[in-house]
């Protein structure tokens, strides 16, 4: 049974085949985002495990500041005619591959310029468990049907949710980064404090640099106002540190700053997004960005004073941060992905997040792959002669 479809920005008309089992597929275009957004809540309703990165929330907002730049369509995933999933699927923008242009398809809010990407990470598929996997081989086998990409793209999917759709892309290439955390919920369970389940060395130093600071203020934002008046320090704090390693920091980008803004605006008031500030006085250690992933705190962005006028400004707010948390009742305190000192010395379990990359076989992998080799016997040649 063949299912028709409209234009879709991402190619020619084109028809779909029915879904597997009893499931089908029904294309809405860009400009049918709001009937698209009506399903997100009736499926985040249903739902007791929704991510914030397929949330509502999150992808109106993205599509708010980033619709009109990447190209983009939804997919809903319907068995005699209730929805049981939702995606978003965009056009990378900007991309490469050496100096061949890469046409991408990503799930979820993913493919902007990097200079304006919004990260995503614990990235998911909106359906429901009963369903997610034939939703998902449902929207391979619909992207499979155009012929104008070069790779699908899965962007910081966490394992375990990998786990069940990983067997549908045989042969794809898989990037695992560790995303550390602090189980907060252990720590409870046990009558514990944040010290005491680190490392000793990083306790000794905890404990050394607050006497140092001495009275400290923090500020858990309760109200809309505190929340901006921490963001706008928060930017700030970000930009002058970034600046000044040579860096345009991530609030160069407009887009990405308006984003970030209207999330933590729309968030705040119904707790998905938490705001957290460290003073000395008038003077501000630093203003933490948090998302909240299903009872989860996830290290999202950061602003701190400079090294040289405060010592270990990220170790101590964060550390400060995880007490208060642990206090209001979150499970756990995600670093999230990328290699820093602190997230290392303030975790104490694991998780791994995934970037999925499925490629057609395509002339300009393989040019690129020559010339890389070729760089390589480049390099190799130059290091040889200059030790002869």
């Amino acid at each position: 049974m063949i299912v028709p479809l409209t234009q879709s920005p991402f190619g020619r008309p084109r028809a779909s085949s029915d879904a597997p089992g009893n499931l089908w597929l029904r294309r809405l275009g860009a400009d049918q985002a709001a009937a698209a957004l009506d399903v997100w809540e009736i499926l985040e309703t249903r739902s007791s495990d929704a991510s914030l990165a397929s949330s509502r929330l999150w992808t109106s907002t993205w599509l708010r500041h980033y619709g009109d730049l990447v190209p983009h369509e939804f997919l809903i995933g319907e068995v005699e005619g209730t929805p049981h999933g939702a995606c978003l699927l965009t056009r990378g923008v900007g991309a490469s591959i050496g100096p061949f242009p890469l046409r991408s398809i990503h799930l979820g809010t993913a493919g902007e310029p990097e200079t304006d990407s919004v990260c995503v990470e614990y990235n998911r598929l909106l359906a429901d468990d009963a369903h997610r996997a034939d939703f998902l081989r449902a929207i391979v086998a619909r992207v499979q049907q155009e012929s104008d990409w070069d790779q699908l793209q899965f962007d910081g999917f966490s394992q375990s949710d990998a786990d069940e759709w990983l067997p549908i892309i045989p042969g794809a290439s898989i990037r695992r980064r560790p995303s550390p955390y602090f189980d907060l919920r252990r720590t409870r369970d046990e009558g514990a404090d944040v010290l005491s389940h680190l490392g000793r060395s990083t306790r000794s130093n905890l404990r050394r640099r607050l006497r140092d600071y001495g009275d400290l203020t923090l500020d858990w934002a309760e109200s809309l106002n505190s929340a901006e008046e921490i963001f706008s320090e928060l930017v700030t704090l970000h930009q002058a540190r970034w600046t000044a390693a040579g860096r345009p920091g991530a609030f160069a980008s407009s887009r990405f700053h308006d984003f970030q803004l209207e999330l933590m605006t729309r968030g705040l008031l119904d707790r998905r997004i938490v705001m957290f500030r460290v003073r000395q006085g008038r003077q501000t250690i630093g203003c933490l960005f948090l998302l909240v992933d299903r009872n989860r705190l996830l290290d999202y962005i950061s602003g701190f004073a400079s090294f040289d006028a405060y010592a270990s400004p990220g170790l101590v707010v964060h550390a400060l941060c995880m007490q208060e948390a642990l206090r209001r009742g979150y499970d756990a305190y995600d670093f999230l992905v990328g290699e820093h000192q602190h997230k290392r010395n303030l975790s104490n379990a694991e998780n791994e997040l995934l970037w999925v990359v499925w490629r057609r076989d395509r002339l300009k992998f393989r040019l690129a792959g020559l010339v890389r080799e070729a760089k390589q016997i480049v390099r190799w040649a130059r290091r040889r002669d200059a030790a002869s």
